[in-house]
């Protein structure tokens, strides 16, 4: 499937920044960076709840950037709440109307990798702007509009457990199979546009605010 391909591919590159980026020095990405915010303790992991993996504190940021990163934020945690209401929605479907019990395993894989996909992208975003270091930016530039696109496809199509809005008239007449479509692909729909407004929006903090970047850096 198209979906899986995108997210296999997405999550390959997330992975390598959960090892390189989340929780570590990043020793071997110094060379473009310039002096910022000492004060972070990029070590000091405090994010997500319970979880912990990375260093998360909007209130130490530069109100130039406070924003920016609220919004990047959002993105990952309405990645990570579609994810699951789109997990319980299958859940019920599968058990109840007899669908096939792979769209429950192809939601479950959805639910253990964009979540993580979308934490790599927001955590090299963030760090990307806040430190700054122009490789982390340059990762979240190129995995923002990839997550933004797969945000489409699952607010579209009808693929298995993807209840996007081409599925709307494959519910069998029942009325919580169409709530059901309606929110799913209204919060994935959202999500998207808020993925292209980040990416826009890192790229013009960039050229007119923070600066992070020589010219020969930028995306």
């Amino acid at each position: 499937m198209a979906l899986n391909y995108v997210a296999g591919a997405v999550a390959d590159d997330a992975c390598r920044t959960v090892g390189n980026a989340i929780g570590k020095p990043l020793d071997g990405l110094t060379s473009n960076r310039t002096p910022g915010h000492s004060e972070i303790n990029w070590v000091e992991f405090n994010y997500p709840p319970l979880i912990r993996l990375i260093h998360f504190r909007l209130h130490e940021l530069p109100s130039s950037l406070t924003g920016i990163i609220r919004c990047f934020n959002i993105s990952f945690l309405l990645t990570v709440f579609t994810c699951f209401i789109s997990f319980v929605n299958t859940l019920i479907i599968v058990t109840s109307m007899g669908e096939p019990i792979r769209w429950l395993l192809q939601s479950a894989i959805h639910l253990i990798v964009l979540p993580v996909v979308a934490l790599g992208v927001f955590y090299s975003g963030y760090r990307g702007l806040a430190e700054p270091d122009s490789s982390l930016a340059w990762r979240f530039k190129v995995g923002q509009p990839i997550l933004a696109f797969a945000y489409l496809l699952l607010g579209t199509v009808p693929w298995g457990s993807v209840n996007g809005l081409a599925k709307l008239g494959s519910t069998n007449g029942s009325v919580y199979w169409l709530v059901v479509i309606i929110l799913e692909s209204t919060l994935w729909l959202g999500n998207c546009g808020l993925a292209v407004l980040n990416s826009v929006a890192s790229v013009r903090f960039d050229s007119y605010g923070g600066s992070m970047a020589s010219p020969g850096n930028r995306f």
